[in-house]
């Protein structure tokens, strides 16, 4: 009886981590980490790299979304908006989110390592990069450009994986999904500019307005093409990476729009449309664009 209660506490406690972190929203990394995949000129990985990069992948975000929520959750039960997140809302213990979180730490580890050596060590400071993110919202309001930092370690994590190194269109692609994350994480801040400058709390709403940040946003976005399309130079790609860089920009564009007179009063509703929505077509669509141009390509040669 005690083991049956033990379990059912485990695996509800489980499902309300999976609920509150989102795993469905590794699709934004996911993608980019294919694209690393690609410029590291490796080949297609075997059956079990493939799994192993996927559990990587997966466990390195499940570890970071959990002790984010950890670290925050003095914080989320003070805010309206997060009040109902697992912890505050008493569906998960502190420690048992605690627990799951260093657990999926532990399988990135495993994970890593059974990928290579050097992959095992790397994976140790990378666990502490990715767990110091809660600590940067209270430090500076770089700390949209430090998430972006996190995300744009996968499709260097990638080629590091099955090549042991990251060539420049790699470290381009990295630095176009840094500036892209930051640019939607400051969209999305924007609903918590008000509690963020009354608790403390750091962003780049918090600090220059509304205004300002949608307007640096703006840029981040540019940058994010100019990053894109200097990669795809050193990488000698051909017309469907152009193309996909397009439907990026529109995609872009089409995330600005929805917010155009809602910088002020955000629209909770708007905010998930333009944040989760425009953001998984981007990174699918451009993942589906160089994977096309490298199928066309090798045809034509």
């Amino acid at each position: 009886m005690a083991v049956q209660t033990v379990r059912n506490e485990l695996v509800k406690s489980l499902a309300a981590f999976s609920s509150d972190i989102k795993i469905a929203h590794s699709i934004f990394a996911l993608p980019f980490a294919l694209v690393g995949l690609i410029l590291s000129g490796a080949g297609w990985p075997t059956v079990s790299q493939s799994v192993l990069l996927l559990v990587a992948m997966v466990s390195a975000r499940s570890f970071a979304m959990g002790m984010n929520r950890w670290l925050d959750s003095d914080i989320d039960a003070l805010n309206q908006r997060t009040v109902m997140r697992a912890i505050p809302a008493g569906r998960l213990s502190s420690q048992g989110g605690l627990f799951i979180s260093l657990g999926a730490g532990v399988v990135l580890v495993f994970a890593a390592s059974m990928l290579s050596p050097l992959c095992g060590i790397l994976s140790c400071p990378l666990l502490m990069i990715l767990a110091f993110y809660s600590r940067m919202k209270r430090i500076s309001c770089l700390t949209h450009f430090y998430l972006g930092l996190c995300l744009a370690m996968a499709p260097v994590a990638v080629s590091i994986a099955l090549t042991g190194r990251a060539g420049a269109a790699t470290l381009l692609v990295a630095a176009a999904v840094t500036v892209w994350t930051a640019g939607f994480d400051i969209l999305y801040s924007l609903q918590d500019r008000t509690f963020d400058g009354e608790n403390g709390l750091h962003s780049i709403p918090a600090r220059y307005g509304a205004r300002a940040a949608v307007l640096i946003s703006r840029g981040c976005f540019g940058l994010m093409i100019l990053f894109l399309a200097l990669a795809g130079r050193v990488a000698g790609a051909g017309a469907l990476w152009n193309l996909a860089l397009v439907a990026v920009s529109g995609l872009l564009f089409w995330e600005h729009w929805i917010l155009r007179d809602h910088a002020e009063q955000v629209d909770g509703r708007l905010i998930d449309k333009a944040f989760f929505t425009a953001n998984a077509w981007i990174s699918m669509v451009f993942c589906a664009g160089v994977l096309m141009d490298l199928v066309a390509r090798t045809v034509t040669r």
